[in-house]
This record gives C-alpha cells, sequence and structure tokens, in this order.
C-alpha cells in the first residue's frame, strides 16, 4: 500500500469508528503459481533472464558490501552494524548462488551420462 492510497483511505475514515468507508475492490485475477503471469498472458522471462537477475543482484550486494568495508577500513563510516549486515547477507547470497551452480552441474553431469 503506497502512502496516497494510505492517505485517501485514512480520509474516509467515518467519525466515531476505526473502520475506513472504503467500498469493496473487485478481486485480482490468480496468477500462474510458477510464472506469475495472470490468466491469459504469457510469461516473457526466460531462464538465462532469471539466472542473470540472480546474479546480478549477488553482484550489487558484494559491491555494495566490499564499499562498506573499505568505508569502514578507511575511517570514512563508523556503520559497524550495517556493513556487517552487509557482509554477511553477501556471503550468504553468493552461498546460495554457489549451491545452484553445484547443482546444476550434478544435473548436467547426470544428463551426459544417460544413454539414449
Amino acid at each position: 500500500m503506497d502512502i496516497q492510497s494510505y492517505g485517501n483511505a485514512i480520509q474516509k475514515v467515518v467519525p466515531g469508528t476505526f473502520v475506513p468507508d472504503i467500498a469493496p475492490q473487485p478481486p485480482a485475477p490468480a496468477a500462474h503459481p510458477l510464472t506469475g503471469a495472470a490468466p491469459g498472458e504469457t510469461a516473457a522471462t526466460s531462464f538465462k533472464d532469471t539466472v542473470k537477475s540472480l546474479l546480478e543482484g549477488v553482484n550489487d550486494k558484494m559491491v555494495t558490501a566490499g564499499a562498506k568495508e573499505v568505508a569502514l577500513a578507511t575511517g570514512r563510516s563508523n556503520d559497524l552494524d550495517g556493513t556487517i549486515r552487509s557482509v554477511e547477507e553477501a556471503g550468504l547470497a553468493f552461498q546460495f548462488t554457489e549451491a545452484i551452480r553445484n547443482k546444476l552441474m550434478d544435473a548436467y553431469t547426470e544428463i551426459q551420462q544417460m544413454q539414449f
């Protein structure tokens, strides 16, 4: 919920009650559980795009953690908690990515060993 819709809802509160006077919203169409696409839509995200966005996110976390480490080490920052949190988050993201890579490599090796 964004700030404007929250403000609009607050203005519609009936005096003497805590319930906003908001008309019921029609239900949103159910999204496909795997692709996130609404009925009648096709998802245009490929596996390559998904992996690329995952790796870009991990890279961003690692660059941010590195910048915070340098800032802390050079005295430009005193945010020890934020630096530790950022470094741990980047480390976990990297471990997750490495685990995915290992699973993909195992699956590729298994497919290679199949006889047709």
